[in-house]
C-alpha cells in the first residue's frame, strides 16, 4: 500500500495537474483560429450618405464629365460608342445595382495557412457555383477598426495574429448564409455603413 506521504503528495498534486491542463487547453482554444461577424452593412441604409455616394459616384463615371484626354484613351482602345452621357435610365440602373450590395467586417483571429480572403462567399441555390458572389474590395483594419492596415505588394494578409477585413458582397441574399475557410458564420442584425468605413474602406467598382 501507498505510504500516508506518498498519498498526500499524489491528492495534493491532482488539482495541480488537472489546472495545468486545463489551462494549456484554454491556451490551445486560444490560439484556435476563428472569425467572427461584427458589422454587417447596408450601402443604402444611411438615405443621405448614400445619396451623396450614389451622385459622386455616377458623376465620375458619367462620361460627360470625362476630360478630353480620357475620351481620346476611350477612342485609341476602340471604346468611343461608350462616351454617351448617361441618361436617366443609366443613373437608375447604377442605383438599383449599388443598393443590393452588402459591406461584412469580420473580426480575424489567429487565422492559419488554410485561411482565404476569397472562400469569403454567399451561395446562391439559382446560380452555377462559379456565378456565386465572393469578397470584393477587401480592406485590412487594426482590432480596434479605427485604423487601415496597408499591405505591401508581396502581401497578401496583414503579418499579425488579429486584425478586421471590411469587404462587399454584392447582389446580397438576406436568406443565405456567408460561409468563410472555416465554414458559415453567425451574422449580426444589419446596420447602415458606418462614417468610419465610408472613409477607411470606400468601394471601389470591379474592373
Amino acid at each position: 500500500m501507498p505510504s500516508k506521504a506518498r498519498l498526500f503528495a499524489i491528492l495534493f498534486a491532482l488539482p495541480l495537474v488537472i489546472g495545468l491542463a486545463q489551462a494549456q487547453d484554454r491556451m490551445n482554444t486560444d490560439k484556435s483560429p476563428s472569425l467572427k461577424v461584427v458589422g454587417l452593412y447596408s450601402l443604402s441604409a444611411d438615405k443621405e450618405a448614400y445619396s451623396r455616394f450614389i451622385r459622386e459616384t455616377i458623376t465620375f463615371h458619367d462620361p460627360a464629365n470625362f476630360s478630353e484626354g480620357q475620351k481620346a484613351l476611350f477612342r485609341r482602345l476602340g471604346r468611343g460608342d461608350s462616351l454617351h452621357p448617361f441618361t436617366d435610365d443609366d443613373r437608375k440602373e447604377w442605383e438599383d445595382h449599388l443598393r443590393s450590395h452588402m459591406d461584412d467586417e469580420v473580426l480575424v483571429t489567429n487565422p492559419d495557412a488554410s485561411f482565404d480572403i476569397g472562400k469569403f462567399f454567399q451561395p446562391d441555390p439559382a446560380q452555377s457555383e462559379n456565378l456565386w458572389q465572393a469578397a470584393w474590395n477587401e480592406k485590412f483594419l487594426t482590432p480596434d477598426g479605427e485604423t487601415l492596415i496597408n499591405l505591401d505588394r508581396t502581401q497578401e494578409l496583414p503579418n499579425a495574429s488579429q486584425y478586421r477585413v471590411v469587404f462587399v458582397i454584392h447582389f446580397w441574399k438576406p436568406d443565405q448564409p456567408l460561409r468563410s475557410s472555416y465554414g458559415e458564420l453567425a451574422l449580426p442584425a444589419q446596420q447602415p455603413w458606418p462614417e468610419r468605413l465610408w472613409r477607411l474602406t470606400p468601394y471601389e467598382l470591379p474592373d
